[in-house]
C-alpha cells in the first residue's frame, strides 16, 4: 500500500490523499538499498565489419521520407478515394 506524506507541517500543507496524520508514525518504512533491482545491460559490445546494408542505410533519409508520408497521408487517401470512385 502506498503511503503519501503530507509536503509541509500544518493544515496548509495537506492535501485530498495524503495519509492523515495519525497513520504517519507507524508506518513501515523499507531500508533496503534496492526497492526495484535493475538489470544492467552489457556496456562493451565487441567490433565487429560493418555489413553492405548497414553502410547504404541512411537515418536522415529514412526519417525524412517518414515525415512527408505522414504529411501528405491525407492528400493521398483522397486521391485514392477520387480515383476510385471515378473508376
Amino acid at each position: 500500500k502506498l503511503v503519501i506524506f503530507p509536503k509541509r507541517s500544518g493544515k496548509k500543507g495537506v492535501k485530498k490523499g495524503d495519509t492523515p496524520r495519525s497513520e504517519v508514525p507507524n508506518v513501515a518504512q523499507n531500508t533496503l538499498k534496492e526497492i526495484i533491482p535493475v538489470v544492467r545491460p552489457k556496456m562493451r559490445i565487441k567490433a565487429r565489419a560493418i555489413t553492405a546494408e548497414e553502410k547504404e542505410f541512411s537515418a536522415y533519409k529514412t526519417l525524412k521520407k517518414a515525415r512527408t508520408d505522414k504529411k501528405y497521408f491525407g492528400a493521398k487517401m483522397k486521391k485514392a478515394a477520387e480515383a476510385k470512385k471515378d473508376g
